[in-house]
């Protein structure tokens, strides 16, 4: 009886191992979810998130060969936000954060020799378009939601936070029909 005792314990433990060793052997990550280049793409309601964009847009279709003035864009671009009363302080961090942007969008882009895909092409030449027309509101891309995957394999999360009322009306609805 021991012995049965002994191997069942090591299929167990054998068992455990093999289930966090297929999630990477991290705990903290059996259960939680996030969102993919969650610290890459800001928020469209962040207000750095406007000269953010029009950096990244710019650099992107020098990258991928646009015909437009980079240095034009940037200064009509500056000269909107001056006119939407912002002071020399806020001037001077927009258009520092708008170089960094454009630098770093720049070198990442230029270090891929398969960055410019016909679909991204289109992406860029429709933001590029609305920028050179005066509208610089942001755009970047939704984050994709990644699945929560946890012990017991991936679940969908509803599209709604739970409600704990509509629970028990859908539940005494339920009884009342019939439906249970």
């Amino acid at each position: 009886m021991l012995r049965f005792a002994r191997l069942l314990t090591a299929g167990l433990l054998l068992a455990g191992a093999a289930l966090t060793a297929g999630c990477g052997g991290n705990a903290a990550g059996l259960t939680t979810s996030s969102t993919a280049s969650e610290s890459k793409i800001p928020s469209n309601d962040d207000p750095m998130a406007r000269p953010t964009f029009v950096a990244w847009t710019s650099a992107r279709a020098k990258r991928c060969g646009f015909f437009f003035d980079a240095a034009k864009l940037k200064a009509s671009y500056l000269s909107y936000e001056s006119k939407q009363g912002k002071n020399a302080g806020d001037l001077a961090n927009i258009e520092r954060i708008y170089d960094q942007t454009f630098k770093s969008t720049s070198d990442s882009a230029w270090a891929n020799d398969d960055y410019c895909s016909d679909k991204k092409g289109a992406e860029i030449k429709q933001e590029l378009t609305r920028h050179l027309s005066g509208d610089y509101a942001p755009n970047f891309p939704k984050p994709k939601v990644v699945a929560d995957c946890g012990i017991f394999g991936c679940s969908s999360a509803p599209d709604e936070p739970f409600d704990s009322k509509k629970f028990w009306q859908k539940n005494d609805s339920d009884k009342i029909s019939g439906r249970r």
